[in-house]
């Protein structure tokens, strides 16, 4: 049965890492913690002393808000839930229709995806004021932090300048100051100010340079076989005239590996021909384990996609084990 170890010192040098930039951590686990497993991660993070988080939805808020002070809930529902749980607002039409009493007011800096848009801050001011609505936080989207252009320092400026109004409009009315989010994990390293909090995701759980892997996918090998003058596997892609030995091992698409056909580079092999719905067969002879990655970083070099992309859709099936 496939495996998922999860590695704890790495995810803790990472974090450790990101602290060093700002000790306020707003911590990302949303879509099932970027497929590392929601819970398991939970446990990890609340150990090492974060107290904030992020999820996508209010069923991933449900499983762990017994974990954190605060869980922000980028794409809620408009009924009312507990104290400790924060509305992410996208849009003026959410807010009017919202009845949750906390809230984080996400602003349209640039991106153009969602959020409040800059000539409907005023207005959005007046509904929170007007419906009693706590103020949390305050947070932006970069849509191209990961690129050098000028477009990232575009949108720092425009929250800037939010910032100064939402603040001058809490002290005229004399409303507890939100606190402040803007910096996404491949802005950490670039912006002049993080602001109150950071909002670090795909980096926790090191897939882009500079941060450790966090996540390692070992497969149980099935079965041996050897060939000669002869192929293995739907439409006999991989055919060999010598003599080589193969390794199947339990590990498909299904699990949330790229579908390849001509074969892909493993931490200590290669798979070759097409990989199978809930197979792949690798080069050599293994009696137990194939590792297929330890750092996704290296593996997404064989698709043209990104970690994000892959880690995410590793399924929750498979067991996830924390080793130190």
């Amino acid at each position: 049965m496939a495996t998922l170890y999860l590695n704890k010192t790495n995810l803790f040098k990472n974090l450790q890492k990101i602290s060093s930039i700002n000790p306020n951590i707003l911590a990302v686990i949303k879509d099932n913690a970027y497929g590392h497993g929601i819970i398991t991660i939970s446990k990890l993070l609340k150990e090492f002393g974060i107290k904030k988080v992020c999820v996508r939805n209010n069923n991933e808020a449900e499983m762990v808000k017994g974990f954190f002070e605060e869980i922000l809930i980028f794409n809620p529902n408009t009924g009312r839930n507990g104290i400790n749980i924060s509305y992410a607002i996208n849009s003026i039409n959410q807010l009017k229709k919202n009845r949750h009493p906390y809230i984080h007011l996400k602003i349209d800096t640039g991106m153009h995806r969602n959020g409040i848009l800059i000539d409907e801050i005023d207005e959005a001011l007046g509904i929170i004021l007007k419906k009693n609505f706590e103020l949390r936080g305050v947070f932006t989207h970069f849509c191209c932090s990961e690129e050098e252009n000028c477009d990232t320092f575009i949108q720092y400026e425009n929250f800037k300048k939010i910032k100064k109004t939402v603040e001058n409009f809490c002290k005229k009315n004399n409303l507890k100051k939100p606190y402040f989010h803007i910096a996404n994990s491949t802005a950490l390293n670039k912006l002049p100010d993080t602001f109150d909090y950071v909002r670090p995701g795909i980096a926790m759980y090191g897939g882009i340079e500079g941060y450790e892997p966090v996540m390692s996918l070992v497969g149980d090998v099935v079965s041996v076989r050897e060939i000669e003058n002869d192929g293995v596997g739907y439409n006999k892609m991989f055919f060999s005239k010598d003599k080589v030995k193969l390794s199947t091992i339990d590990v498909g698409y299904s699990d949330g590996i790229p579908y390849f056909k001509n074969g892909c580079k493993l931490k200590e092999t290669e798979a070759v021909g097409k990989i199978s719905m809930d197979y792949m067969s690798v080069l050599g002879e293994f009696k137990k384990h194939v590792v297929i990655f330890d750092d996704i970083k290296e593996f997404v070099k064989n698709f043209d996609t990104i970690t994000y992309d892959i880690l995410v859709k590793m399924s929750p099936r498979i067991k996830r084990v924390v080793i130190e």
